[in-house]
């Protein structure tokens, strides 16, 4: 091989070497979050919703599942038909829009059937949940089509946290609500395939590599052999 040829060839070789190294710890990651996922969810404990969140700001992946703890009090309530619950149950869900003391607003699913909509402040614990993305019926104005705040923007402006709260309880001047709770588990995230396969793609793109850094050297021989 020339000088020059050289000049070209070992920059590239460099360079697919680094991919196919840099896929092979990537895809390395990805296993080591299927793993993560098998484990048991840990519960952690509960917290204020403003010390997790805040209004006009995307709920972090840290965020998501907490418990939290906030009051306010609610401005309307709509339904969200369609929606499933952690036994597979389908049922259309009364979601509260509640106005949080210290500003913003709130998406609370209250329960999985009609209910009265409570006046006063009211104190909600439950888990938070990233918004839906996938409308589950067609949008006709009425019902909400997803949970999700910006559905409700234009309707009533303001400032809106992100996301939704599956409530635990509900508190009315010191007494509990006692109405019918949606069950919900924790959301699981996920991530595509099995461990065996991503650990699968970290040989192949490893193996890659080598092959990158053998084929000039083969090359050579070849020449020397046929010379």
């Amino acid at each position: 091989m020339n000088r020059s040829k050289a000049l070209v060839t070992a920059p590239l070789v460099i360079l697919s070497m680094a991919i196919f190294i840099a896929l092979g710890f990537w895809q390395l990651d990805r296993a080591a979050q299927v793993k993560e996922l098998e484990a048991p969810y840990q519960e952690l404990p509960m917290v204020d919703l403003a010390e997790i969140s805040m209004p006009n700001a995307n709920l972090s992946g840290e965020a998501v599942n907490r418990i939290v703890r906030f009051s306010g009090t609610y401005v309307t309530q709509l339904d969200a038909p369609n929606q499933i619950d952690s036994k597979g149950a389908t049922a259309t869900w009364a979601i509260g829009l509640m106005e949080v003391d210290g500003g913003g607003n709130i998406l609370v699913v209250r329960s999985d059937r009609e209910v009265e909509m409570p006046r006063g402040d009211v104190e909600v614990i439950g888990r938070i949940f990233h918004r839906q993305y996938e409308d589950v019926i067609e949008r006709d104005g009425q019902s909400l089509s997803r949970l999700d705040p910006a559905l409700l923007l234009a309707r009533y402006g303001g400032d809106f946290y992100d996301g939704f709260v599956i409530a635990q309880s509900e508190t009315l001047k010191g007494r509990a609500l006692d109405i019918q709770r949606v069950s919900a588990e924790p959301a699981r995230p996920t991530v595509p395939g099995y461990y065996w396969q991503h650990i699968a793609y970290v040989v192949i793109w490893w193996l890659m590599a080598l092959v990158v850094l053998f084929l000039p050297f083969y090359s050579i021989r070849r020449k020397r052999a046929i010379t």
